[in-house]
This record gives structure tokens, C-alpha cells and sequence, in this order.
């Protein structure tokens, strides 16, 4: 039993022995402090200037798609004067504001227009009232000019 027990120990210290050879001879051997394991003219020639190129193409691919989305987006801040003829019909998209600034013009489209200074509906072939602002509620709804009228417009529309 004795026996046991010192070869029990003889190879936790042949193991403990070998376990620190290996480690001195790893921290000596791979690497040092001026050239590590990964080496820094590695990192500084290869991989740095790939990395920044690529997030240099993705935050320019970002700005350019910002730049876009402010463009289109105060193109639509402001109101668009637009005139239509006798007969004209303009259709507006969802969320489109009109104003009618001078003329006659209805409503058309299959369920008119929001009266939004009154609270109001206006049915379709009602007329508009001056300096009201209208809103299109569904798709294709808009306006149609009983003579030469001047509208203010906000939002996508086309005319026919």
C-alpha cells in the first residue's frame, strides 16, 4: 500500500515536472513581446486595412442611403403650388393634402376627401371650399377641376 502511494506521487511530480517544461518551453518558443503568436505587421499590413475598408464601403453605402431619405423626405415637407384645367383630374395618394387656393373643384375618387379644417367628410362631386385643407384617405381619391384651379399639394398624387 505504501508502495501505492509513493508511485502515486512520483507521477503527480513527473506530471507537475512536465505540465511546467511545457509551459516554459511555450512561453519562451511562441511569440515575444515585439513579434506575438498573431503577429503585429499582421495585423497592422493585412488585417487593420482590410477592416477599415470595409466599414469605410459600408458607412459610405449608410450615408448615401440617408442622403436619399432626407432628399425625399423634405422634397415632401413643403406644399407643391400646381394648376389644373377645366376637366383635370388629380388622384392623390394615401395621406396626400390638398388645399384649394382658387377655382372650383369636387371631390372624386370612390369615398372622397377628409375635411380636416372642418372635421368633415366630403362626399364625392361635393365642392371644396377655399383655403380648406383636404386629406386622402383611400388610394386614388383626389380632386377634379370644374375651371382653372390653383391647389397646394403635399404628398405623392398624379394627374389625368
Amino acid at each position: 500500500m505504501k508502495k501505492k502511494k509513493i508511485i502515486s506521487v512520483l507521477a503527480a511530480v513527473v506530471i507537475l515536472a512536465v505540465g511546467v517544461g511545457v509551459g516554459a518551453y511555450a512561453a519562451s518558443n511562441f511569440g515575444t513581446q515585439a513579434d506575438p503568436l498573431v503577429a503585429k505587421s499582421y495585423l497592422d499590413q493585412t488585417v487593420t486595412p482590410k477592416l477599415q475598408a470595409e466599414f469605410q464601403a459600408k458607412l459610405d453605402e449608410q450615408v448615401q442611403l440617408m442622403e436619399q431619405q432626407i432628399a425625399t423626405s423634405s422634397s415632401g415637407l413643403n406644399f407643391t403650388a400646381l394648376t389644373l384645367t377645366n376637366g383635370q383630374t388629380l388622384k392623390g395618394g394615401a395621406g396626400c393634402e390638398i388645399i384649394l387656393r382658387s377655382g372650383t373643384a369636387v371631390a372624386s375618387g370612390s369615398s372622397g376627401l377628409s375635411d380636416v379644417t372642418d372635421g368633415k367628410l366630403i362626399a364625392v362631386g361635393s365642392p371644396l371650399t377655399a383655403n380648406h385643407l383636404c386629406m386622402v384617405a383611400t388610394q386614388g381619391d383626389g380632386v377634379k377641376a370644374n375651371a382653372s384651379v390653383t391647389l397646394l399639394i403635399r404628398g405623392s398624387y398624379s394627374i389625368s
